[in-house]
């Protein structure tokens, strides 16, 4: 059809009609300021979350430019948002882009270096940025209604170039629940006499900070959420973690980070997060901001954090951590006169680690910047003076446009890197050394080797399983024996997972001691997990079945009679108790062999026995738990411990402890019943009589006896448990119950009850004793019903813990060694320095006072729900509490 001069002009004046109604409707939004009422970062005020989802909501209604996703919902169940955000045409064509991008990360797909090329001109840079998951770090929360609405309105050269060359994945926060948390404390608080003031509770519902520990294990919801978004859907190439940190040295982290690298992650990798933190950088120096650091405090080295992992997922993963205020009150630092300051330490010396150890700033009565000297990766310190929320967000947006902008510039440059990285991982696997990692049939606890691999999977690790007899390192291995080829791209992190790490001696100085790890040093989850792992380097022939998904086979029952026999072995086995003493059946563990029906049980042996529904009960565990069960008729007498369900208190203080939300967290998933205690109810005696157990997780004696006592704290959370507790707490031992104690709580036991041990590393300097995260090998008393189901020997693991040994005490006090350090060849994983420090320490001891006992668990031995292979000693410690 012929298009003449005067009806082109008309389409050309109606395009443009469109083109202003859509600007005009996309600017016609209204801005951050406007929908809440005041400026973002305005002094003591916060825009909550259900406000910021209503906002964002409004903006993808308004703007072709933006998407609203609601991935899930959080462990309090509010929405995790996720923001897609790039140009119109982008989004329209948004699949393609993802495809492309899927292809890029997984080389095997492109059949050319020719067709890769064509794919990354077509491409465009996936970029995630993941805000405030530690919910007092709130800065990079407030900006992203701000950095929302520009991306969504303005039309500069730079927002345009973002928009077509980026697509932009934003998660303003990765922890909704304590984001909701923290705001209602603070204006609850604000101008009263508790203004400042801590929460009595954590900022999550069950692990508080350790939210950004939890980046391999997946064990809350966030973390999974966040997972499907990185390794399952969405991949992106770069991922930018936004934190904060304290408020007495730098104002700004930006990557590089400092030694050690990981050697598993590709060189590239670290060249580009360098390459795009230095962006970040220069973007802060050229709007005049001050107090930029870079390449200190925090390494290449643990991958637990979040943004941190990206690296072994060939991503490049950057960190960001600003000063922080008193959350939304500014604080006054004194000025300093760098002339007169000596050299200072980074961004510490009251800057924090990643995620800012609770990033508690300080404000009254502080000094002056801790940190005022410049030098090449400092070059401007900030000299103090008044620092607010507003300062935090436009610190935040600034970094946060500096990489949208610098990724956009070098799109096609991080796009090859991605399709090189893949390419390099997936050769070195087919090469061997690893060639493959094997999971062999016949572990101890198969549901466990099963969780291992579901595990992995989340973080987006392929497992194969055999489909028929194959041979490697002239070893045989039966059909459905699982395989992890490392000839896949995420093979750095499947290596970096199950291998033992080897933390590097770096001095910084000819004749100086090796730099000690910044945290955690090993976290080999095979070790961890008491899973069998088998490396083999070179490559063998086998016929493989890639699993989609992997699921828990179905335990086998076997044989007749009255009773039921499970193994003490499988974690599961104590769950299948659990809710076998729910239903009121009768469970009792064998104290000593026994042969039952022609077979040979060991100590531990759980034995069911029941009403005429009882197969069908066990019958519908094995099959759902993954655990064998086999009939027989058990003799009556048979030397046993009669279970029943015990009544379980765990202790947690005001003012939130971590180590008690894992613990309760750990304690639901394996479907114990548990009641939470607080110090008031332990003042006032009202453990006697109504618990079996008291559960008190890692913390000190100081913690347990005073609480909470600074001066803005309200009346109802001050104090620990006191004299008056400490005699109601021996009254409940005395008269038959089981106080179990974890980590550093055992102390309290040492020195106020006097338990026949002392604290064996008391008095030791961090270069004589130093283990800040590893696994160790410990040795095991599986004779004692409260290491039923272990091994004689077991990997544990050791993050600044304490440890036993004997000291002289009353005779009364009958104690039972149930876990001990051997004298040779104990670190697994990680780091230890001084081990002969530990040779033949004590890790777990059971010690009788009058009708009850202490349970002295310095081995921390549910730390981060990890350390699956020492699950059992806290199980049975409790479900032993009302055992007779």
């Amino acid at each position: 059809m012929e298009i003449t001069r005067k009806s082109s002009s008309w389409l050309l004046l109606l395009a443009a009609v469109l083109i202003s109604g859509a600007m005009a409707f996309g600017q016609s939004l209204p801005t951050p300021e406007q929908f809440a009422g005041h400026a973002i970062g305005a002094e003591k005020k916060l825009v909550r979350w259900d406000k910021q989802v209503e906002y964002f909501q409004l903006v993808a209604k308004g703007s072709d430019r933006v998407l609203y996703r609601e991935v899930g919902k959080t462990t309090e169940n509010n929405p995790f948002v996720l923001l897609v955000i790039s140009s119109a045409d982008n989004l329209k064509n948004l699949e393609r882009y993802r495809q492309i991008n899927r292809s890029l990360f997984d080389p095997r797909t492109i059949a050319s270096d020719q067709e890769a090329g064509n794919l990354v001109q077509e491409g465009k840079v996936f970029v995630l940025v993941t805000c405030s998951i530690h919910a007092s770090e709130i800065g990079a929360n407030q900006m992203t209604m701000e950095a929302v609405h520009r991306l969504a309105t303005e039309n500069t050269p730079t927002v345009r170039a973002i928009l077509d060359n980026v697509v932009f994945l934003l998660v303003p926060s990765l922890n909704p629940d304590g984001q909701i948390m923290v705001i209602d404390w603070y204006n609850k608080t604000l101008g009263t006499p508790y203004e400042g003031s801590s929460m009595p509770w954590l900022y999550h519902k069950y692990v508080g900070h350790d939210n950004n520990r939890d980046a391999y294990m997946f064990t809350q919801k966030e973390s999974q959420l966040i997972g499907r978004i990185l390794y399952q859907d969405w991949l992106p190439e770069v991922w930018l973690d936004m934190h904060q940190m304290g408020n007495s040295g730098a104002r700004i982290f930006v990557m590089p980070a400092m030694d050690p690298i990981n050697p598993n992650v590709d060189p590239l990798v670290y060249r580009n997060t360098g390459l795009l933190g230095f962006a970040q950088g220069a973007a802060l120096e050229r709007a005049g901001k001050e107090g930029i650091i870079y390449g200190e405090q925090y390494t290449y080295w643990w991958e637990g954090a979040m943004a941190w992992t990206g690296w072994w997922h060939n991503m490049a993963g950057l960190l960001t951590e600003v000063a922080s205020v008193q959350l939304a009150t500014s604080v006054e630092v004194p000025r300093a006169n760098p002339v007169q300051q000596t050299p200072g330490g980074g961004a510490g010396r009251g800057g924090q680690p990643a995620g800012g150890r609770g990033a508690q700033p300080g404000g009254r009565g502080q000094s002056g910047p801790s940190d005022v000297q410049f030098r090449s990766n400092y070059p401007r310190p900030w000299l103090g003076g008044r620092w607010t929320l507003r300062d935090i967000v436009d610190y935040d947006e600034i970094a946060a446009f500096g990489l949208l902008e610098t990724t956009a510039n070098l799109r096609t440059q991080l796009l090859d890197s991605l399709y090189v990285i893949g390419k390099r991982q997936i050769e070195l696997g087919r090469k061997g050394e690893p060639y493959a990692i094997v999971v062999p049939l016949g572990q101890s606890d198969p549901p466990t080797a099963v969780k291992l691999l579901q595990t992995l999977a989340l973080g987006g690790v392929e497992v194969h399983q055999a489909q028929a007899t194959f041979s490697a390192n002239s070893v045989n291995y039966p059909p459905g024996t699982y395989v992890i080829l490392m000839s896949q791209p995420f093979r750095p992190y499947a290596k970096d997972m199950l291998e033992a790490q080897v933390y590097p001696q770096i001095s910084p100085a000819p004749g100086q001691p090796a730099r000690a790890p910044y945290d955690v040093a090993g976290w080999s989850l095979g070790m961890q997990m008491g899973v069998d792992t088998v490396f083999v380097n070179r490559p063998f022939e086998a016929n493989l079945k890639k699993l989609e998904t992997i699921e828990l086979p179905p335990g086998n029952v076997s044989g007749q009679g009255a009773a039921f026999l499970l193994s003490h072995a499988p974690n599961n086995s104590l769950v299948a108790v659990n809710r076998l003493l729910k239903s009121g059946y009768e469970v009792s563990w064998l104290t000593a062999p026994a042969a039952i029906g022609g077979k040979n049980y060991p100590a531990g042996t759980i034995v069911v026995r029941g009403g005429k529904d009882l197969p069908a009960a066990v019958a519908g565990l094995a099959k759902s738990l993954g655990i064998d069960a086999t009939a027989a008729d058990a003799p009556a007498g048979l030397p046993a411990l009669r279970i029943r369900s015990p009544r379980t208190a765990l202790y947690q203080p005001w003012g939130g402890n971590m180590d008690e939300g894992w613990t309760r967290w750990l304690l639901e998933q394996n479907e114990f019943p548990i009641v939470t205690i607080h110090p008031e109810d332990l003042r006032e005696g009202n453990a006697s009589g109504k618990f079996d157990a008291v559960v008190f997780p890692d913390m000190s004696s100081q913690q347990i006896l005073n609480g909470q006592s600074g001066r803005n704290v309200m009346e109802q959370y001050r104090g620990g448990i006191g004299d008056s507790g400490l005699k109601a707490l021996r009254s409940f031992i005395e008269n038959g119950g089981s106080v179990i104690t974890i980590g550093r709580s055992s102390s309290l036991m040492l020195d106020r009850f006097a338990a026949p041990y002392r604290d064996g590393l008391r008095g030791l300097s961090r270069q004589d004793f130093f283990c800040p995260g590893s696994v160790l090998r410990v040795l095991v008393d599986n004779t004692h019903p409260i290491a039923y189901g272990m091994e004689p020997e077991s990997n544990s693991y050791f993050a600044n813990s304490m440890v036993l040994e004997p000291a002289e005490s009353f005779a009364t006090m009958n104690a039972s060694i149930i876990v001990q350090y051997p004298t040779d060849s104990i670190l697994k994983s990680g780091w230890l320095q001084g081990e002969t420090y530990l040779y033949n320490k004590v890790g777990v001891a059971e010690v009788k006072l009058g009708k009850g006992r202490m349970v002295l668990m310095p081995l921390k031995v549910q730390q981060r729900a990890q350390p699956y292979a020492t699950f059992k000693l806290l199980f049975n410690a409790i479900l032993t509490s009302a055992a007779n």
